[in-house]
């Protein structure tokens, strides 16, 4: 097996865990967990897609993510300091 292939199946196996997790954290505790479970569904399916010509595609969503993750943690360093 090739060690790229590898690496991709312990990190869909890394991502069901997270749904699992997820799912009995929501269902024993908080609603707020919840998006953690939609974030690991979504990561579970383009880690299993991440074959082939996919993963070009998943090379741009990670890059829009990026962007994503930047400004909402310089909307909220905003929001935290913000004068009163």
């Amino acid at each position: 097996m090739n060690s790229e292939d590898v690496i991709v199946y312990f990190t869909a196996i890394v991502a069901v865990g997270m749904i699992v997790i997820g799912i009995l954290t929501t269902a024993l505790h908080s609603y707020l967990i919840a998006p953690i479970v939609i974030v690991g569904v979504v990561m579970a399916i383009l880690v299993l897609l991440s074959k082939g010509n996919f993963a070009h595609k998943i090379e741009s969503l990670e890059k829009v993510c990026f962007v994503i993750t930047f400004l909402a943690i310089v909307c909220s360093f905003i929001l935290l300091y913000k004068p009163m």
